[in-house]
């Protein structure tokens, strides 16, 4: 069974070593990827690695907590199916392939897993706890160097059911203490080195004409179904 918390409510779950991303908007309020409301807020995506020893077990607690959600927002443990659906997008919980960019190309670290994107305390309007590995407060100005997409995490997350654009289940994410260890996801930052730039010329002159450069755009799509078979 996954490790169980001492609190009555059954839709919250704590996970171990699972995986953070678009983990920017911990820092500075975003638009969570793939949530059709507007509005700005804290939050992050989790992956839940499909190489994890407890991957089964935490995906069941996941399901378990969208259960518990519908039985206590709508009086139904199998709303989430009916939500599934009829608006795939109002369930956070999906398959990894799910998540892709504009170009449809799934995203990096998700192919294979299951994700979910969680906002913060209230709304997203107050940021989870955040702990470094040694469990210590982390001060906003190192927020991006701890909390980095593709390092893992400990995490404490709710869900929850909502009428409010409709009805959906989505999830809010308590705490996350990081263990500042994990290669960074594609999109997540790079460490640039001084080797990293070639050697010029004291004659080079600028006079070739500039290469352009097209900035992309990225988007979550919604999932359709999940399994935990």
């Amino acid at each position: 069974m996954a490790e169980q918390l001492n609190v009555p409510d059954k839709r919250v779950v704590k996970m171990n070593r699972v995986r953070l991303s678009w983990t920017d908007s911990l820092k500075t309020k975003s638009r969570p990827k793939g949530v059709d409301d507007g509005k700005e807020k804290y939050n992050c995506n989790i992956i839940i690695p499909s190489d994890h020893p407890k991957f089964k077990e935490y995906l069941q607690a996941c399901v378990g907590a969208i259960e518990e959600s519908g039985a206590q927002q709508w009086g139904k443990k199998d709303a989430w199916k009916t939500i599934q659906e009829d608006n795939p997008k109002r369930i956070c919980l999906k398959k990894g392939e799910r998540f892709k960019n504009e170009d449809g190309e799934i995203y990096d670290g998700y192919e294979g897993n299951y994700a979910f994107p969680a906002t913060g305390p209230k709304g997203g309007d107050e940021r989870p706890k955040l702990l470094d590995r040694h469990k210590r407060n982390v001060e906003e100005a190192d927020i991006l160097d701890v909390f980095y997409s593709g390092s893992y995490a400990d995490v404490i997350v709710s869900f929850f059911g909502t009428d409010k654009g409709g009805r959906g289940i989505f999830c809010q994410v308590n705490g996350i203490r990081s263990h500042q260890e994990g290669d960074r996801l594609a999109g997540g930052g790079i460490t640039v080195t001084n080797d990293m730039f070639d050697d010029l010329e004291d004659d080079n002159a600028f006079d070739d004409a500039p290469a352009s450069c097209d900035g992309e755009s990225s988007s979550s799509s919604g999932g359709d179904d999940f399994d935990i078979g």
